[in-house]
């Protein structure tokens, strides 16, 4: 597939813009060493700035998931399952070395939708939406966010189960507060999520 960039004139385009409600909740995994869980950094990820400009003068994202499902596929187990079939083991300093916040969004967020066809409707390539091709996110992700419309980020579909994810841009972050925040070993729900992927957790060798 051609590498599609935003063409010249796509500022003066429509965006095609869901707004998330104040009052709706997301999860957020994160590794302990960063104590603020609305906390971000600038480096290379799905949607981040990728201009060759100081970190002060990039913006920065945070990814929220609207399940804890899609937040541990986002954040740990990735592509480990690629060609793996039956029981996963993981070694269980996985999870002791990352907590889990739940996110609530208290000023309602203007997001560009690429769910469905809205992507389509905007000219934005399918690599984009599906994560095919991270270059190319990131080179749409400054569009949108330069965009006159001033969006507060981006709402996706995982490319690994569907489920809903936020890109939320440093300007919008905030719009949301963390209410809950604990060890990923003890968030609710995680049990039932490891049994419906097989994964097992396993204790590293002395």
């Amino acid at each position: 597939m051609a590498k599609v960039l935003p063409p010249k004139g796509f500022a003066g385009s429509s965006l095609q813009i869901h707004t998330v409600l104040a009052g709706l909740k997301f999860g957020r995994i994160y590794m302990d060493r960063y104590p603020d869980p609305l906390g971000i950094g600038k480096t290379p990820s799905r949607f981040s700035d990728p201009r060759a400009r100081t970190p002060q003068n990039r913006f920065g994202v945070l990814y929220l998931g609207d399940t804890i499902k899609v937040c541990f596929l986002e954040a740990v187990l990735r592509d480990q399952r690629d060609g793996v079939v039956g029981d996963l083991p993981i070694d269980e300093r996985e999870l002791f070395a990352r907590s889990y916040a739940e996110i609530e969004i208290i000023t309602p967020l203007k997001m560009v939708d690429l769910r469905d066809d809205r992507a389509i409707i905007m000219g934005v390539p399918t690599d984009v939406a599906k994560a095919a091709n991270q270059t190319l996110a990131r080179a749409w992700s400054v569009a949108f966010h330069n965009h006159p419309e001033e969006p507060d980020g981006i709402i996706y579909p995982s490319r690994l189960n569907g489920h809903t994810n936020l890109a939320v841009f440093d300007h919008a972050i905030v719009k949301l507060r963390a209410i809950r925040v604990m060890q990923l070993v003890a968030a609710p729900g995680l049990a039932a999520v490891l049994n419906d992927l097989q994964v097992s957790i396993v204790e590293p060798d002395p």
